[in-house]
């Protein structure tokens, strides 16, 4: 976890609060329990300031929005990208979770470097485990291309939802120019080393 930065003591709550919002922003790769628990250790650490209480009250009782992008992710590519970007408007933040998927290829590619900073997981199993797993609340991002991914995704909720009744999915179209890009595809080129285009760096 990188370091935290020094708190001005003559912040006034404002300031405190857009500086906790950095903070969460250039943590987003470590867990939020893991984030809450040493955040809080730091500011009880340092000397008396201005709204100290305000501000780990805040930090022990905010719930931000988060969410759970899923898939097998073989490769990430710059389709899967184009969801994430748009689910991190949305939300405050969003874990990259990879699946083990026994009907697909075992995931081979490395990460691009351009995800880097963001919370990654893998699971096995069903996604509604790994959902109990975290202990808080999140809602699942799902990407779509076309109408054939939209009906594949909507069998695949009621399951979801059978499963999990308390599950919370939205649905992201990616960008018309993204549509056609998949990672079955992506493999299939590489067998021609005309892949390289679709990939993230």
């Amino acid at each position: 976890m990188n370091h935290f930065s020094s708190i001005n003591p003559n912040s006034t709550f404002a300031e405190l609060l857009e500086l906790e919002q950095k903070e969460f922003v250039l943590h987003q790769h470590v867990d939020y329990l893991i984030y809450k628990k040493k955040r809080l250790l730091f500011i009880e650490q340092q000397a008396d300031f201005k709204n100290k209480q305000e501000l780990i009250d805040y930090v022990t009782t905010r719930l931000p929005n988060i969410a759970v992008f899923a898939g097998s992710f073989n490769p990430f590519h710059k389709g899967h990208y184009n969801v994430l970007q748009k689910a991190e408007k949305l939300f405050d933040k969003v874990i990259i979770a990879f699946g083990k998927n026994v009907s697909k290829h075992e995931r081979t590619w490395e990460l691009p470097k351009t995800i880097a900073n963001r919370q990654h997981a893998e699971y096995n199993g069903l996604l509604t485990d790994y959902l109990d797993y975290l202990t808080y609340d999140v809602t699942v991002v799902r990407g779509l291309r076309n109408s054939t991914d939209f009906q594949y995704e909507q069998n695949q909720y009621r399951y979801l939802q059978e499963l999990k009744p308390d599950i919370k999915i939205v649905n992201i179209f990616c960008n018309k120019e993204f549509e056609h890009i998949s990672s079955s595809g992506i493999r299939t080129l590489e067998q021609y080393n005309k892949h390289t285009g679709y990939l993230l760096p």
